[in-house]
C-alpha cells in the first residue's frame, strides 16, 4: 500500500512537468496567426519576434510570384487576385509563400513582428505609411533599393520608391515579420519589374 501511495504523487509531478513542457513549446512556437487570434478575442500578449525562415530561396519565390500580380486593380476589401487592397495583397502573399497568416488591416499588421527603422529595411520587410492624422493606413512589401510593392489606389499592384515625396513624407515604420538568413536582392531583381513609376500618386 505504501508503495502505491508514494507512486501517485510521483505520477502527478510527472504530469505537471509534461504540461509545463507543452506550454513552453507553445510559447517558443508562438506565431503571428496566434497573435491575430488573441487580438480578435481581446487577449493581451507581447508581440512575437520575427519568424525565422531559411533558406532565402522563399524570398526569391516571393519576388517571382509578385510579378504575375502587377497591374491587378485595387479593390477595397479585396484579398484575392480579382482585386486587392493594400493589406489584402500583403496578407495574400505572405500566406501563399510563407504560410504566415497576418492580421487583416495594416494597422494590426504594424503591431506584430519587430519594428525597424527605414535604414534597417531588408527585402521581405513590411513598410507602413500614415495619413494626415498620423494613423497607419497603408502597407507594402519592401523589395530592396528603397523600393516596395503594394496595392495602390490609382495603379493597383505596382512598385514605388520610398524616396518619392508622397511616400517619404508618410513613411511610418518598417516591421520585420520574416528573419531570413542572408536575405538579399535576387540577381535578376531588375528583370522582375519591367514597369517604371515616376509619379507621386496617393496609395
Amino acid at each position: 500500500m505504501r508503495k502505491e501511495q508514494q507512486s501517485r504523487p510521483d505520477l502527478r509531478v510527472l504530469k505537471s512537468l509534461m504540461v509545463c513542457a507543452t506550454i513552453a513549446a507553445s510559447l517558443i512556437l508562438h506565431s503571428p496567426s496566434l497573435m491575430a487570434a488573441e487580438e480578435a478575442t481581446g487577449a493581451t500578449s507581447t508581440a512575437p519576434s520575427a519568424c525565422s525562415i531559411n533558406p532565402s530561396e522563399k524570398l526569391k519565390n516571393l519576388f517571382t510570384e509578385v510579378k504575375q500580380y502587377l497591374g491587378i486593380r485595387y479593390r477595397f476589401g479585396g484579398d484575392t487576385p480579382s482585386g486587392f487592397d493594400c493589406s489584402g495583397f500583403v496578407r495574400f502573399m505572405f500566406n501563399k509563400e510563407f504560410n504566415v497568416n497576418l492580421p487583416r488591416s495594416s494597422r494590426e499588421m504594424a503591431t506584430i513582428g519587430t519594428r525597424i527603422d527605414r535604414n534597417e529595411l531588408r527585402p521581405g520587410d513590411l513598410v507602413f505609411f500614415k495619413n494626415a492624422e498620423d494613423r497607419i493606413n497603408h502597407v507594402g512589401i519592401f523589395v530592396g533599393n528603397d523600393t516596395f510593392v503594394h496595392s495602390s489606389l490609382s495603379k493597383g499592384i505596382t512598385r514605388d520608391t520610398l524616396n518619392e515625396s508622397y511616400y517619404s513624407k508618410r513613411f511610418a515604420t518598417g516591421v520585420r515579420i520574416l528573419d531570413i538568413q542572408g536575405n538579399r536582392i535576387p540577381d535578376d531583381f531588375n528583370n522582375l519589374f519591367d514597369e517604371s513609376n515616376n509619379g507621386n500618386s496617393p496609395s
